[in-house]
């Protein structure tokens, strides 16, 4: 399944979400589809594909004491309307 994820910081936590960055490695069942960052700071967005709980909880779990973690499933939208449509 397809994950879409905002990690917000507060300012004052700016040089630890870098130091956390630096050593960013993904646990094996995590593959990365893309990251981008705010270039306004504060927020970070990473687009990955998961399928095991347990790489779940190894990817964001070192990550909760530095930022907040909003986590979508998503899908395209050309599968979407696709499934959808099988269903009417």
């Amino acid at each position: 399944m397809l994950y879409m994820e905002i990690s917000t910081w507060e300012p004052e936590k700016r040089d630890l979400i870098l130091e956390h960055l630096k050593e960013l490695k993904m646990p094996p069942g995590i593959k990365v589809h893309n990251q981008w960052v705010d270039l306004t700071g504060g927020r970070y967005f990473i687009l990955y594909e998961c399928e095991d709980a347990e790489a779940f909880a190894a990817f964001n779990l070192p990550w909760s004491d530095v930022c907040y973690i909003e986590t979508v499933p998503v899908m395209k939208s050309t599968e979407f309307i696709s499934l959808m449509s099988r269903k009417s």
